[in-house]
């Protein structure tokens, strides 16, 4: 879940055109392609050495190579197979009672997209890849099937996600604007070193936009809050690139109202 703002300050003419990139399917590749990208070509989030082993008995299924800004699926498309995610990142999003497009979470790898193949007919949010991205197709048949044991793995992975989106839940009613993105970055922050990536310099494939949307802001209020955090020297930005710079310190800025070290805290941000 997350939602950021436009830009920091510059990036104008990718923020103000909001011009999208051709979205078409992606297609399917072999297992070798996910290990032969070009350098200019290589996901940003692809997998570890030591995260192959993990896949196992999927190495034998489809795997999709999805560009970025491609679609994995839509919303209304028929739903026959989930997604594990082996590389890259992804944005999903659903349509609200009034029509509004919000954006529901960003999947990294490990994650799984789709499950509502097993009861429904229809896929209900539209996902798109981030980055240049790979995902596992498992197809509904193959889930079903008791001799592949998959669905337990998919089970586990659908549980951690409703975890997570249960402490979103409540950060979104108990937490102001600069504390939203502070959880946001740590979040993300804390996903991408679980994979072996560095937990202080970050890159925000998503917009600000989309952040914001996530954490249910206008992008200006996120905008603001993340210069005013850089202000204080929390965090340091530039366009997409995010330092953490003071981890200490943004993590005392979610702590409970009336705490001692709650006094460092930065002046709020207005709406």
């Amino acid at each position: 879940m997350g939602r950021l703002l436009r830009g920091v300050t510059h990036c104008n003419a990718a923020k103000r055109g909001g011009a999208r990139a051709p979205i078409t399917v992606g297609i399917e590749v072999s297992m070798s392609a996910v290990f032969s990208h070009p350098p200019d070509a290589r996901p940003e989030y692809a997998p570890r050495p030591a995260a192959i082993a993990e896949v196992g008995q999927l190495d034998r299924l489809v795997h999709r190579r999805i560009r970025r800004k491609h679609m994995l699926y839509r919303a209304g498309q028929p739903a026959r197979a989930a997604f594990l995610v082996h590389a890259g990142l992804f944005r999903c999003t659903v349509l609200d009672a009034h029509g509004r497009e919000r954006v529901t979470g960003f999947p990294l790898r490990g994650d799984v997209l789709g499950v509502e193949c097993l009861h429904a007919p229809r896929y209900v949010a539209d996902v798109m890849a981030l980055d240049i991205a790979d995902v596992i197709e498992l197809p509904r048949a193959e889930l079903l099937d008791p001799t592949r044991a998959l669905l337990p793995h998919v089970a586990a992975a659908m549980a951690e996600a409703r975890e997570r989106d249960w402490t979103w839940m409540l950060a979104l009613h108990t937490l102001d604007a600069e504390q939203r993105v502070a959880q946001f970055l740590l979040d993300h922050a804390a996903r991408l070193e679980s994979m072996g990536f560095s937990p202080r310099r970050i890159v925000l494939r998503m917009t600000r936009a989309d952040i914001g949307s996530f954490l249910d802001m206008a992008s200006e209020s996120v905008a603001r809050s993340m210069t005013r955090l850089d202000s204080a020297g929390l965090i340091r930005v530039s366009c997409r690139d995010v330092e953490i710079a003071d981890e200490a310190a943004l993590r005392r800025l979610l702590e409970p109202p009336g705490e001692g070290s709650r006094r460092t805290r930065p002046p709020p941000v207005l709406h």
